[in-house]
């Protein structure tokens, strides 16, 4: 192998615009292909990966610190494989089972239904924040991070048969063998619409990639972050589904999962759905994937350019479809070497 050749490249987010996309999938996909003696370099325009994992924190005017999971409350696992990842994760102490009441709260009954029902189902979190998996991933050895980086242009070199990447002020970052992509606006006219840029990814280079791409369904969704003074006693779940409501779909305690730190105010996270439908300028506008795009092949994969594209549009929109994916464009790239 020459210096290039065992180089991959993994692009989060492109632009400040956008949210953190390098979540589960990129950074598990980083993380598999250094193991593999890959040398992995992640470029994320915003400060820190994040995606669906996202954290937010905010100081009350007491001084005290407080720390809401605005992305994924949580996640569940049916797959062999992420489960051999999260047994991992768990013993490194980066996840643990988020063991509480959970149910349903019916909005015209006004009763919750169905506790026991809905803790049948593991539910696990990030320690300490839902991010922490992310950030210890893209800290693993053989994986170089840079955040505050995103990425202006991808250019396929035809004679030395590599990538070149650009920066959005035309610096270059390097070249690549190898370019593994978690964000779907990569080649997306919604990347001209928000930033008035053309994509980094020139859709002529891969058709097949780009007609799969660029009409993804989104569904919107608003996270409202409250802190209470006292316990909600009155409450006999920490968490709980809302059933036939037009605008609250979920609620939950997050400093009832472990590895929060105790403070005076309770944290509570509520996802907002059809709500934001009518009010998306205070959305995360494209939250949820509306369909799969490769639900069979986990990954959408350009072999003779080694190019992937994955995330949890490819598979199911949930954590677990984001890191079977990641998994999948992982193996892609390995199999190549």
């Amino acid at each position: 192998m020459n210096s290039v050749a065992n180089k991959v490249a993994v692009v989060g987010s492109g632009s400040e615009h956008f949210e953190p996309t390098l979540s589960f999938s990129g950074a598990v996909c980083a993380s598999i292909l250094a193991r593999n003696g890959v040398s992995v370099t992640i470029f994320e325009s915003a400060r820190g990966p994040g995606g669906r994992m996202s954290q937010r924190r905010e100081v009350t005017e007491e001084g005290r610190e407080l720390v809401f999971d605005h992305g994924a409350p949580y996640f569940s696992v049916s797959n062999a494989e992420v489960w051999d990842l999260v047994r991992e994760w768990e013993s490194r102490g980066l996840v643990a089972e988020w063991d509480e009441n959970f149910g349903a709260f019916d909005c015209i009954s006004h009763k919750f239904l169905g506790i026991q029902q809905e803790g049948l189902t593991k539910k696990y979190v990030g320690v300490p924040g839902m991010n922490a998996i992310c950030r210890a991933l893209c800290q693993e050895t053989g994986v170089e991070s840079k955040f505050g980086v995103g990425v202006g242009r991808l250019e396929w070199l035809e004679d030395e048969n590599l990538w070149s990447l650009m920066g959005l002020d035309g610096q270059n970052l390097g070249q690549f063998q190898g370019v593994v992509a978690s964000d779907k606006n990569i080649v997306s006219p919604r990347f001209t619409n928000v930033t008035g840029r053309a994509p980094p990814l020139d859709m002529n280079l891969v058709p097949g990639m780009a007609v799969k791409l660029q009409d993804i369904p989104v569904i919107p969704c608003f996270a409202l972050m409250i802190a209470f003074a006292e316990p909600l006693s009155a409450i006999p779940t920490k968490g709980f589904r809302v059933v036939n409501s037009e605008v609250l779909s979920w609620a939950c305690c997050d400093s009832s999962k472990p590895g929060r730190s105790a403070t005076r105010f309770v944290p509570v996270c509520c996802i907002l759905n059809k709500f934001m439908e009518r009010n998306t300028q205070f959305s995360r506008g494209s939250a949820f994937p509306g369909t799969s795009i490769a639900r069979e092949e986990k990954c959408l994969w350009e072999k003779n350019k080694r190019l992937a594209i994955c995330g949890d549009f490819c598979v199911s929109p949930n954590i677990e479809g984001a890191i079977v994916s990641g998994i999948a464009a992982a193996s892609k790239l390995s199999s190549c070497w």
